[in-house]
């Protein structure tokens, strides 16, 4: 009795494993095909190729187009450096394979993270990042519109590490920006304590226009009183 119950067992447990096996196979080819797909969702999106040397901008423009994409395709965080060879060429490309060898023999995990921070080490270098940040922190309105400064101060305020993200990082990007301001709008805005950035762009875009028009009505006015 007791022989012919182990052999009923065996038989199960067999079965058993066979069926994990088919299971797990099964996983394993469906994982291929949704990495495949999520290739090809990559793909579509046509990802810029980066190619290396000197071109800090670019590299800053490749690594936020490429990210964007990710987000765009909720691509799989495994999956990302392994797109890498879609993405990069010629220099950059030989940059990054001695570089993985390197971390690999090291013991270093892969990650997009990893990789992110290796290449804005080669190709947005420290030097460079401090040149932005002292560019940002000297920034004034001067001769341009409010949307003309607005629009440098937000693409200089992304090199300022100091910022937080949070309501407190939001107010010290709103005073920096309003003591940057052309002094007579900088008095018109100052009271309003204003704490969203948004929304003292507005407010300040609003008082310029406003400000011109005033000027400009004043200057038909005495020049109407002339003619006369």
């Amino acid at each position: 009795m007791a022989g012919r119950g182990n052999g009923r067992n065996d038989d199960a447990i067999a079965e058993a494993l066979g069926m994990l096996a088919g299971v797990l196979g099964g996983n394993q080819q469906g994982a291929v095909i949704g990495a495949d797909r999520q290739l090809g969702n990559f793909q579509r999106n046509n990802p810029p190729l980066f190619k290396g040397a000197h071109d800090p901008e670019g590299a800053q423009k490749w690594l936020k187009e490429i990210e964007r994409i990710f987000i765009v395709i909720d691509c799989a965080e495994g999956l990302k450096v392994r797109y890498r060879t879609h993405m990069l060429a010629e220099e950059a490309d030989d940059w990054w394979v001695t570089t993985r060898t390197e971390m690999e023999e090291d013991g270093i995990a892969l990650t997009w993270a990893v990789f992110r921070r290796a290449f804005l080490r080669r190709y947005f270098p420290e030097d460079i990042r401090g040149k932005k940040e002292i560019k940002f922190l000297e920034l004034k309105q001067g001769n341009k519109t409010v949307s003309e400064y607005a629009s440098k101060f937000t693409e200089l305020a992304k090199y300022y590490a100091h910022y937080t993200n949070d309501a407190d990082g939001e107010f010290s990007k709103c005073i920096k920006f309003e003591n940057g301001l052309r002094d007579e709008i900088k008095q018109g805005i100052r009271y309003q304590h204003i704490r969203r950035f948004p929304d003292l762009v507005d407010c300040s875009r609003i008082l310029e226009e406003d400000l011109a028009s005033t000027k400009s009505n004043a200057r038909g006015y005495v020049d109407r009183k002339g003619k006369q």
